[in-house]
């Protein structure tokens, strides 16, 4: 009785093993999305986009839609209005974090995250700067805010259709 017992555990191991690992595919199909970047530029047409140097341009009416980090594959903005940007991470793109926004001035922003992720801290927030935008190519100057040392840097974003 245990001799038989212990073949059908082991045999019921070895097939779920062999399931799990030749069935994979099978069962678990992957969803990479491809991220089809526009080709043109993408301009309101309320507002044109002074291309040479973004002077006199209110970025807070004009920056909308999905703009994807270069070399990512999901990570991004989302600018859903004036007041709301979404963050979308690389890790979790079916969870994106929601920030709102606080615009300085025509090119800087502040967005705090919306949500608590500790009770006893307040929220994060960052602050970015747009250096420049073509209608599909989006820099971002990142200043740092957090703990420690650490150099602002700038960011490039393609605009998703």
């Amino acid at each position: 009785m245990k001799s038989k017992t212990l073949i059908t555990i082991l045999l019921t191991g070895v097939i779920f093993f062999a399931l799990g690992f030749f069935g994979k595919d099978f069962y678990q199909k992957k969803q990479k999305i491809e991220v089809p970047a526009s080709k043109t530029p993408v301009e309101n047409p309320k507002q044109t986009v002074d291309k040479k140097t973004n002077q006199n341009t209110d970025f807070s009416k004009i920056l909308k839609g999905k703009f994807i980090l270069k070399g990512a594959d999901y990570a991004g903005f989302d600018f859903v209005d004036n007041q709301t940007i979404t963050w979308t991470n690389e890790m979790f793109p079916m969870d994106p974090d929601t920030m709102r926004v606080k615009w300085i001035d025509e090119r800087t922003f502040v967005a705090t995250f919306t949500q608590k992720v500790n009770d006893d801290c307040p929220p994060a927030n960052w602050i970015r700067k747009i250096e420049s935008y073509d209608g599909y190519q989006l820099v971002i100057r990142n200043y740092w805010t957090g703990w420690g040392e650490s150099p602002d840097t700038s960011e490039v974003f393609y605009k998703e259709n």
